[in-house]
This record gives C-alpha cells, sequence and structure tokens, in this order.
C-alpha cells in the first residue's frame, strides 16, 4: 500500500503598489496651446511620468533599499513594501531571512534548506564557509571557470538551467573580455529590444547599472555581482488593469489645475530557490 505524500509547499507573495502623480494647470495648457506650440505639454508630462515609473520599477526589482548591508524592498508611502528586489532574494548568506518584507515567500530559509539559493564568493581570497563553491577568480579563465560552475549548480535536479544572467557592468565586460576571440553567440530577441548581452553557456548575459555589490552590502559597486535566475521559477507579476495606467485627471474645486495618477500593481515571485544563485566578491580589476 502506497501512502500518499503532500510533496508541496506553498510560497506567497503579496501585491506592491506604485504609484505617481502628473499634474497640469489651466495657464500652463493656454501658454502650449494653439499651432505655434513645438510639442504637446501634457503629453511629454505623462511620456516623463511613464518613464520615471519604469526606471523605478527597473531599481526596485534589481537593488530595492539597502538595510544593515542587505537588500530588501523600498517602503512606500505609508509603510507598505514595494517590490522583492533581486538582492532580497538571492543574498549573500543564503541561510539567513531577509531582514525586511518577511521570509521569502513566507518560508524560512533559515529553516529549511531545500529553499535556499546557491551562493559562491569568487573574490580574491573567497571563502566557502556557507557557499557551494569558492574560487579565487583574479584571472579571465579563472572567472569563466567560476562562472559556469554556478551554473552547472544551478542546473542541478530537475527544471532546467538558468537562462537569464544580470550582472554590473564591470563584471560583464570583464566576461565579454575573456571571450575576445572565442566563438560567442548573443541572443537576437534580447538585442532587437535594445539589450546588449552575450551568452553564458544556455543563458543570456546582460548587465544593469541597478545591479548592487552584494558583498559588501552596498548599491554602489567595490565588488562585482552576477545573479542567475532561472526564469521558469522567476517571474514578474502585473495586475491586468495596473500596468502603468493612467487615472482621469480631476480638477480639485479651489485649483485651476488638474492632476492624474500613474499607477502600477505586481510584484516578483520565485517558486524554486534552489534554481538561481549568485556569484559576489567578483573583482574589478581583472584584466588578463
Amino acid at each position: 500500500m502506497t501512502t500518499p505524500q503532500d510533496g508541496l509547499t506553498t510560497a506567497f507573495f503579496e501585491w506592491a503598489e506604485i504609484a505617481g502623480t502628473i499634474s497640469i494647470s489651466r495657464k500652463e495648457e493656454r501658454q502650449n496651446a494653439g499651432e505655434g506650440r513645438l510639442m504637446n505639454l501634457l503629453e511629454a508630462k505623462i511620456k516623463q511620468a511613464e518613464m520615471t515609473m519604469r526606471e523605478k520599477l527597473n531599481g526596485d526589482l534589481i537593488c530595492g533599499a539597502v538595510s544593515g548591508s542587505t537588500f530588501v524592498p523600498e517602503l512606500s508611502v505609508g509603510g507598505n513594501l514595494g517590490l522583492l528586489p533581486l538582492g532580497y532574494f538571492l543574498r549573500k548568506l543564503n541561510a539567513t531571512d531577509p531582514t525586511r518584507g518577511g521570509n521569502v515567500g513566507n518560508i524560512a530559509g533559515a529553516t529549511y534548506s531545500w529553499w535556499r539559493h546557491r551562493t559562491a564568493d569568487i573574490g580574491a581570497n573567497g571563502t566557502q564557509t556557507g557557499n557551494a563553491f569558492a574560487i579565487d577568480a583574479t584571472t579571465y579563465a579563472i572567472l569563466k571557470v567560476a562562472l559556469f560552475r554556478m551554473y552547472n549548480f544551478c542546473s542541478r535536479g530537475s527544471g532546467g538551467s538558468p537562462d537569464l544572467v544580470v550582472m554590473d557592468q564591470v563584471a560583464y565586460e570583464t566576461y565579454h573580455n575573456s571571450m575576445v576571440g572565442q566563438i560567442s553567440y548573443t541572443n537576437q530577441k534580447m538585442a532587437d529590444m535594445g539589450f546588449d548581452n552575450i551568452k553564458l553557456r544556455g543563458a543570456t548575459c546582460l548587465w544593469d547599472e541597478k545591479v548592487p555589490d552584494i558583498y559588501t552590502g552596498t548599491a554602489a559597486i567595490t565588488k562585482g555581482t552576477a545573479f542567475f535566475l532561472n526564469t521558469d521559477f522567476y517571474q514578474l507579476f502585473i495586475d491586468s488593469e495596473t500596468d502603468i495606467v493612467t487615472t482621469p485627471f480631476i480638477e480639485p474645486e479651489n485649483q485651476t489645475a488638474k492632476t492624474a495618477k500613474l499607477l502600477f500593481m505586481g510584484n516578483a515571485a520565485v517558486s524554486n530557490l534552489r534554481k538561481h544563485g549568485v556569484c559576489y566578491d567578483i573583482l574589478q580589476t581583472i584584466s588578463a
């Protein structure tokens, strides 16, 4: 007789909201009226607000806020938590739960080892303790060994391999330079969307200026970082009716101006942390 087993633990993630405002006075509208205007001021204000919103979403999803040298969700007006950043999911200390935002998915990684991502210290004097591995990546050749090794660690078990690696700019350039003279490939679809990229095994490797320094616990880069993601188990969920939408303009009774809100609601979530990883302490001075 076979005893049925559950085998599933559910992770829970809260929706996060981000809002901005767009205001224009009647005087501004009248001054911008007529055939001689150079641009539509209201349309320009809306476009500027949308660009600002996208910039904030990018920063919140990758870096978030710094609290006690760890990366946590930003706090919005009213104390509500913002989007969950990569540094919240993929921490330097994978057996230590985040200091803000609660346990990842309401599951304690400090208690359950199966709910931990892969980590690797690949600095000049990398330490093994608590990490999947450590290696002194002081040359192009050793850096590639370290990055490929993390890719393989994240590929263990079922569920496939990482398909996206996000680095800081210098770490990306260093890896790119290590491939000079060798066969390299790019993801053409990502390139067509404006993302400079190169392949790392089966993953698309790209850089973002918001990637933080996981090793030192700062937004400014002293040592590089590489996040390894399996997007089958990492997703951005967006409310279908709150995807950077602009509400109707409202004019208060005591003002000759009108204001609209720009709204976003969603959040990042993971469903299998063992399929993700982070290499940190990457030297910014590797040149050969």
